[in-house]
């Protein structure tokens, strides 16, 4: 029998550095909208939940888990504390594990680096990217802020959406010329970066009878699940299901 999972996309309810960015609401807002994705999310009935952070942070993480489920209720402004912690809770979940990584980021450029790069050097292909892809993301960000967090999931992980998010990654390799692979490094931290956190869901698989729940931000659902349907040893999920 092979153990269950399901990778849900999420967008980043406070500050974020992606380059899209959904507008922030209030935190009032934010909690009673994150409790229909909570109600909707709880009908997997998740015996594990991962989240988007580094395990470095998973003791404090936890300790904070901890504090809320003996009623306090001093949350902070992320998809963890307003998604996770009441999930997690309402499952009788008694630890989040973090399976994030990061690395070292001063090694290689960085993504706006490539785009600076192309704009420079490659206005054509920049321009191409702008108008195909990163334009459209951030109308569909800002459409987001418009619709409740449940409305806004929805969209995030409908398969198409989940496709296109991953295809910008596709067209960012092609920037540089001849023996000039401008964005690769870049590239390979992220594919790097969601490897790794493939191999730390691995990691918590021990129990054939375990349902594991990711959030995750929506740009790394297409590779994760990829990895996960690749590996052969579990059941993948597709959250659009739940957010029908």
């Amino acid at each position: 029998m092979k153990l269950t999972v399901m990778v849900v996309g999420v967008y980043h309810f406070g500050e974020t550095a992606d380059l899209t960015k959904v507008e922030p609401k209030s935190m009032e807002t934010l909690t009673a909208e994150s409790h229909e994705v909570v109600q909707a999310l709880s009908r997997f009935n998740p015996t594990r939940l991962a989240v988007e952070a580094v395990p470095e942070n998973q003791v404090i993480l936890n300790e904070r888990f901890a504090k809320y489920q003996a009623g306090d209720t001093t949350l902070e402004k992320n998809e963890i504390d307003l998604i996770g912690f009441p999930l997690a809770k309402q499952a009788g979940i008694e630890e989040i594990s973090c399976v994030d990584w990061m690395g070292d980021v001063t090694e290689y450029a960085e993504l706006g680096d490539v785009l600076q790069y192309a704009e420079e050097h490659e206005p054509e292909r920049y321009q191409h990217l702008m108008t195909r892809y990163l334009e459209p993301m951030q109308h569909d960000a800002s459409e987001m802020a418009t619709l409740s967090v449940l409305e806004a999931f929805r969209r995030l992980n409908d398969p198409q959406a989940v496709r296109d998010l991953h295809e910008v990654y596709m067209e960012l390799a092609m920037i540089g010329k001849e023996k000039d692979y401008y964005a690769t490094d870049w590239l390979t931290w992220w594919y790097k970066r969601n490897l790794i956190i493939y191999t730390n869901l691995r990691r918590l698989m021990t129990d054939p009878q375990d349902r594991v729940l990711l959030l995750v931000g929506g740009g790394h659902v297409h590779l994760v699940k990829q990895f996960l349907a690749e590996s052969g040893v579990c059941e993948v999920v597709d959250a659009s299901e739940y957010f029908l």
